[in-house]
């Protein structure tokens, strides 16, 4: 009987490992069709493709559009900023658009 368990641990331990490393494997392998993780493109994206979100100001730097936000954010107004084809755009909720460009237009 213990040595049924100690052959049959180091064999069940190491079967795991290899279908773990084969399991990653596939899942991360760049082979057409071979996975299913989620590519993602770390490429500007274009200003209308936020879904909801709606741009409000698109600045050239990424520190002055997070500038913009932190003032939005000052007055409750919830915003982000996205790296665009135009430079970096800053995004708000549809109810919060006319605050926004208001406060923002107050420079």
């Amino acid at each position: 009987m213990f040595a049924e368990r100690y052959f049959l641990f180091p064999v069940v331990a190491i079967a795991f490992a290899v279908v773990m490393v084969l399991l990653c494997r596939w899942a991360f392998s760049k082979a057409k069709g071979g996975s299913l993780v989620r590519r993602v493109d770390h490429g500007p994206a274009t200003r209308d493709s936020f879904g909801l979100l709606i741009d409000v100001r698109t600045e050239r730097s990424h520190n002055e559009a997070r500038i913009a936000v932190s003032k939005l954010k000052d007055f409750g107004i919830k915003a982000t900023t996205a790296r665009t084809r135009e430079g970096w755009t800053v995004y708000v909720w549809p109810k919060d658009e006319q605050a926004a460009r208001g406060l923002l237009d107050t420079r």
